[in-house]
């Protein structure tokens, strides 16, 4: 090959070996589940767009409807009655922990439970825990924590979550964390306070944000991603949890973290699994059909598994550089705009065949007098996000980059998976929703305000009021306040209530003192 020398090839067969070694190894540690690919189901949020598919809110309908909070009585009343959640959660934790560990002694093959068993209790709490016996048992668990203890280190707790809040106007109206952020940020720092309280060498619980990882499909901007997790480290400071708590870019944590070797191996297998996707499987896809391609294929090969699902739940995260354009010139979405995505999503499943003439569907040049262009196109993006997303993501798992840093780590995971824990984010009545996905809010019940996590489509579906934050401090430093200056100048809400009252009364911070975290 011209320009190669004998040093390329003989520093491209030890990344090959490299690579080789690091996947024997995550054979070895890694059952076949945690090998796969996992992202959130998208065929719920696209069934709830078709049901509803012009249910967004004008932004004259917006406007019309939305309240105003004011930005010092949202830090002075409303984060310290979450706060206060966090220290009321974490005490009856601890309390619980000891209690079940005295019961489940036997589990454990002792008769006096000490700080392994206790906190391997704390770790199998119903409430906040999904994790099934055959993936992972208590006396597993605790011989885990036991050795970390032995050896005078913290336990360590591992969180890949809080990837970025996308530009999908179906899920939320900004980019910034919201209320749904805030409230999975409360559970984590009790379950950090928690552990730290019952482990003799403390805790370390650390969010890998992941935005950057998987911007290789995505498409997010950087910049938008980095004022994501700014948002997270300020709220986590705001909630007292900054000791025990934080919030670290994925990426970066693997660049300080791996030797140069290990990091040109994983750009190396990247690539390979790139191009194997998006050429080997390519096939698989038609953009005219994709409901018939990607069906056809079901059960048949474990890689195209990964791909059709991610397919269905990526379409509805990626930035799509038509919608991007569109957002550029118009300083943001426009009505047009909106509800040309959620015909795109809610037309996903049928045949471009069955699209018809809808000139008020398209976004201009380029669609016709029909939107059988544009949404191809849009298709095509999301399948090549797909093929990219689970690339990155079985690249990582190959390797075992994060069992690579974090050896001793409890890995917690949104998706339950053997060795692992499943760690419910939202409150139980939102399970199955994650914060970076969803809109969050209070719905008013019985002289009580409880979080809530949902699809945008859905809230303005049901009229919810959109509340915004109004008076924050302008040319500020502080950084108190530079969260709520962002999502104030984006017209983001904060949340979303169904009932404003608490709101326009100052009230909603008394409606939280009993909420649970």
């Amino acid at each position: 090959m011209p320009g190669t020398t004998a040093g390329d090839t003989v520093a491209d067969e030890s990344v090959a070996a490299l690579i080789g070694a690091q996947r024997a190894l995550s054979e070895q540690d890694l059952h076949e589940e945690q090998r796969k690919s996992r992202i959130s189901d998208g065929h719920r949020l696209i069934r709830s767009v078709r049901r509803q598919p012009f249910a967004l809110y004008s932004q004259s309908e917006f406007a019309t409807k939305a309240v105003a909070m004011d930005a010092d009585y949202w830090l002075d009343s409303v984060v310290p009655t979450v706060r206060a959640a966090v220290s009321r959660s974490a005490a009856a934790k601890v309390d619980a922990a000891l209690a079940r560990a005295r019961k489940r002694h036997g589990e454990y093959g002792t008769t006096r439970p000490g700080a392994p068993e206790v906190i391997a209790e704390a770790l199998f709490d119903g409430k906040w825990f999904r994790t099934k016996k055959d993936h992972l048992t208590r006396a597993g668990l605790r011989d885990r924590i036991r050795a970390v203890i032995a050896r005078g280190e913290p336990v360590q707790l591992v969180f890949p979550v809080f990837s970025r809040k996308p530009y999908s106007p179906v899920k939320n109206r900004g980019t910034s964390p919201d209320t749904a952020e805030l409230h999975s940020l409360a559970r984590c720092a009790a379950l950090a306070h928690v552990i730290d309280a019952l482990s003799p060498t403390g805790c370390r619980f650390t969010i890998l944000a992941d935005g950057r990882k998987y911007n290789r499909a995505c498409r997010t901007p950087d910049p938008v991603v980095e004022e994501y997790q700014t948002t997270l480290r300020d709220w986590i400071a705001e909630l007292d949890a900054s000791d025990v708590l934080r919030v670290t870019d994925y990426e970066r944590w693997l660049r300080d973290g791996l030797p140069g070797r290990l990091l040109q191996a994983r750009a190396q297998h990247y690539a390979a699994w790139e191009k194997r996707l998006l050429t080997d499987y390519g096939a698989l896809f038609d953009a005219t059909d994709p409901q018939t391609s990607l069906g056809g294929r079901t059960g048949h090969d474990e890689v195209a598994d990964q791909l059709l699902h991610t397919f269905w739940s990526i379409a509805t995260s990626t930035n799509y550089e038509a919608f991007a354009a569109v957002r550029e010139e118009h300083r943001g979405w426009t009505d047009e705009a909106r509800r040309a995505y959620a015909y795109y999503v809610a037309s996903l499943p049928r045949k471009l065949s069955r699209h018809g003439r809808r000139p008020d569907m398209g976004l201009g040049a380029g669609a016709g007098d029909d939107v059988t262009a544009l949404h191809r196109t849009l298709r095509d993006e999301a399948w090549q996000a797909a093929c990219r997303y689970v690339a990155i993501s079985l690249t990582d798992r190959d390797l075992n980059l994060i069992r690579e840093l974090a050896p001793d780590a409890v890995k917690l995971t949104i998706h339950g998976k053997p060795a692992e824990l499943h760690l419910v984010t939202a409150t139980s009545k939102d399970a199955n929703m994650t914060a970076q996905h969803s809109t969050g809010g209070y719905v008013v019940r019985g002289g009580q305000t409880k979080a809530t996590f949902g699809y945008l489509v859905d809230r303005e579906a049901r009229g919810e009021v959109p509340v915004l934050i109004k008076g924050t401090p302008r040319h500020t430093d502080d950084a108190r306040y530079r969260s709520l200056a962002r999502i104030e100048a984006a017209g983001q809400p904060i949340a979303y209530v169904d009932d404003a009252e608490p709101v326009l009364r100052r009230t909603l911070h008394r409606m939280l003192e009993r909420t649970e975290v």
